[in-house]
């Protein structure tokens, strides 16, 4: 039991760490009703600009595509909101949203686009945290 507990802690604390670029995801901590956060997160694709293409509230996921001028590409989020398992339905709760913003077909961005990726998941985080409470992004 204490080893399958060390693996969970090991693989929540990689799969949590903020990172550049193509390589990871951004998140934020967030306490409120989940279907507040669940609504903010959906409309912070469209207030970047972008289409919400998959939304699995039941699962706690998002796909938003968005055109990205700087870029000029189309760009990918991926968003994930986690919560406590047997919370009270309607009550504020703990909730992680992350984000992970990719350039579909492109596995090693440059460096320069890598930072446009981050600086959009940075984005999306403040816009998400504009609707619902939530705390600095990391």
């Amino acid at each position: 039991m204490r080893a399958l507990c060390s693996v969970f802690i090991l693989i929540s604390a990689i799969s949590c760490s903020s990172s550049t670029g193509d390589t990871g995801s951004q998140w934020m901590p967030c306490e409120d009703r989940y279907g507040t956060v669940f609504l903010a997160a959906q409309s912070a694709v469209v207030r970047l600009g972008g289409r919400v293409v998959h939304a699995s509230e039941a699962s706690g996921s998002i796909v938003g595509r968005l055109e990205v001028d700087v870029l000029g590409s189309q760009v990918e989020l991926s968003i994930t909101l986690s919560r406590i398992p047997d919370h009270q339905p309607g009550t504020q709760e703990p909730i992680t949203v992350k984000v992970r913003a990719t350039e579909p077909g492109v596995s090693d961005p440059e460096p320069d686009r890598a930072e446009e990726l981050r600086r959009l998941e940075e984005q999306y985080l403040a816009l998400v945290g504009d609707r619902a409470a939530c705390g600095n992004p990391y």
